[in-house]
């Protein structure tokens, strides 16, 4: 037990049951990432508040949020249970070494993979995760070569005969928006058509999975796309639209400050992202990962 000089106690298990909550954003999926049920999670939330004599969370129908109380907390005890996780392990695997190896596409938004990756890696301090970033094609050639035991990519829309990856879980599906900054003159219309890019400056994203099907949307729609900018790096592309450099199509689930998303009704195809994976040694690992990203709050 970890004794203050206040006169209260804070259990690890509560600070657990806390960073369970806060990382997965909701009680429910929290809950579920501790293997305790949801009023479990809740009672212990509220003891920890009462024993502090904070609020540490904001309530809301969707999900729950830090309060700035609970964002000190979150600090501690990120490091308390990371320490107490690594003793546990080197004492109880000192001799074993547990490996997955992770490709990530390279059009999911860092703040997504951060939220999936930190926790687990502190959660399993004696795993080494190797994370490769790839594009969906090199992500195949990695699963072809052995290199990769699972990869965190686009799902395709049907099965290829002689694919790699045998299995498949669906993690969200989005559509595409035209992004661009808070201040640009087509910001204020609820939607837009492809015509209204005609003259626009345009920043590619060259590496996106989506851009041959808009080429082939642009000739038949007779448009020719202004590129101003052509990147491969989506922070990029993302900080030259916010300044105003040009407008850019990017997956839904983009966020970013001072960006404004608008529909575009000629773009009506969406993608799926989700885990895929074939036979493999490392069943146990891959199962292990699948559940806990399961506990994490994707887009809606």
């Amino acid at each position: 037990m970890l004794t203050t000089t206040e006169g209260y106690g804070m259990e690890l298990q509560q600070l657990r049951l806390f960073l369970a909550a806060a990382e997965s954003e909701s009680f429910t999926r929290g809950a579920k990432r501790a293997f305790v049920s949801q009023p479990a999670l809740s009672a212990s939330i509220a003891k920890l508040e009462g024993e502090l004599g904070v609020r540490l969370f904001t309530r809301n129908k969707r999900n729950v949020v830090l309060t700035p109380a609970g964002r000190t907390l979150f600090k501690r005890a990120t490091q308390i249970v990371d320490e107490c996780n690594r003793a546990r392990d080197e004492l109880k695997n000192h001799d074993q070494q547990r490996m997955l190896r992770l490709g990530v596409v390279n059009t999911l938004s860092i703040t997504n993979i951060a939220r999936l990756i930190e926790p687990y890696r502190r959660e399993n301090a004696r795993l080494k995760l190797q994370v490769f970033d790839a594009s969906t094609n090199e992500i195949e050639r990695l699963a072809e070569s052995g290199r990769i035991d699972l990869s965190l990519t686009v799902l395709p829309e049907r099965t290829e005969p002689g694919r790699r990856f045998s299995y498949s879980k669906r993690l969200f599906s989005e559509s595409y928006r035209l992004a661009m900054s808070a201040s640009h003159h087509l910001s204020e219309a609820p939607s837009l058509n492809l015509a209204d890019l005609r003259n626009e400056p345009f920043v590619s994203r060259s590496h996106c999975e989506y851009r041959q099907i808009l080429r082939e949307l642009m000739r038949t729609e007779g448009i020719q796309l202004n590129v101003a900018y052509v990147t491969d790096q989506d922070d990029r592309a993302l900080s030259l639209v916010e300044q105003g450099v040009g407008v850019a199509i990017v997956p839904e689930h983009y966020e970013s400050p001072n960006l404004v998303k608008r529909p575009i009704s000629e773009l009506t195809s969406t993608r799926s992202i989700g885990f895929e994976w074939g036979e493999n040694e490392n069943q146990t690992e891959i199962d292990q990962f699948i559940a806990f990203a399961s506990t994490v709050r994707w887009p809606e």
